[in-house]
């Protein structure tokens, strides 16, 4: 199974931070973004080997892992990781 999807970028204009907590709790928050006419895109694939991989072409950065459980937070690719 392959699943595609994409999302548009947004620009944050204003107020970005004022809405996360603690001081959205203290304070509240208001934000301004706008989306534009460009996206992320993400594919997930299975492999028939039952490795991770992880290709993110705009940061130039392949890799290969054999289980969940090697995928560090490291700086590499640690979006595509957490998630």
């Amino acid at each position: 199974m392959i699943v595609r999807s994409k999302a548009p970028l947004r620009l944050g204009l204003a107020g970005g931070g004022s809405d996360v907590s603690p001081y959205s709790d203290i304070y509240g928050g208001l934000i301004l973004n706008a989306t534009i006419n460009l996206y992320a895109y993400c594919t997930i694939e299975e492999t028939n080997s039952g490795r991770i991989e992880i290709n993110a072409y705009d940061a130039q950065c392949c890799k290969s892992y054999l289980s969940m459980s090697q995928l560090e937070i490291d700086g590499e690719a640690s979006l595509i990781k957490g998630v």
